[in-house]
């Protein structure tokens, strides 16, 4: 029998994760099982096997698409801006501009379904710690490199500030879709993040912020 080519057998991949993701929104991790995300991936669940050995491998696979998004933005964003501090304000402040509150929801789910899935799996705590750590790593040397140019106040251990900005921005990403997206708790938490980081940028830097955060939203 001849064998997939390499394009086919990516594409097919993909599709698993598309249709895994869609079963743990609806059903969640626990409740959902291999042969049901095979049925939403039209194919059958000893195809699936060749791909995945487990659940466990499907929700990393799931939430990792979601981390190797925002190290891609930390490549392309350093490629477009000329500073760091202007990187910084990309990322810290695209959260609060995004308008797809679909989105939102089923980026806060899986966020919340593979750390309990974490919790009791080792070998996928491993995998998602690992992915966690990438991503603040990634916002620790940009952070760095701010300070390096003088926008980010040097005073502040940069691992420790990136660890802070992670930890509250991805408490706040499952408590807006929970609360709605305009709760009044969720736009003053919101609003007081960016003045604290804020109170550590340069005086241009600060207003390049404020100026961006009067800038009208556009749904993505």
């Amino acid at each position: 029998m001849p064998r997939r080519p390499e394009r086919y057998l990516e594409e097919r991949k993909q599709d698993i994760i598309r249709a895994a993701k869609q079963m743990f929104v609806q059903q969640g991790y626990a409740s959902t099982t291999i042969s049901q995300i095979a049925t939403e991936a039209e194919m059958a669940t000893g195809t699936l096997y060749r791909y995945f050995k487990s659940k466990d491998e499907l929700i990393w696979a799931v939430s990792h698409e979601h981390i190797e998004e925002e190290l891609q933005a930390f490549t392309t964003l350093e490629k477009e801006s000329t500073s760091a501090g202007d990187q910084l304000l990309e990322i810290l402040l695209k959260p609060y501009q995004n308008t797809d509150v679909d989105q939102s929801r089923q980026d806060a789910i899986i966020s919340l379904e593979s750390t309990l899935a974490a919790l009791r799996s080792d070998g996928l705590k491993e995998k998602v710690a690992t992915d966690i750590s990438m991503s603040i790593d990634a916002l620790t040397e940009l952070i760095q490199k701010a300070q390096a140019q003088g926008e980010v106040n040097p005073q502040f251990s940069p691992s420790a500030l990136s660890a802070l900005l992670h930890g509250t921005a991805s408490g706040l990403a499952s408590l807006r879709p929970l609360l709605s997206e305009n709760s009044t708790y969720i736009v003053a938490a919101q609003d007081l993040l960016i003045k604290l980081v804020e109170s550590l940028y340069s005086p241009s830097l600060a207003k390049r912020s404020q100026d961006k955060k009067s800038m009208p939203s556009t749904p993505e």
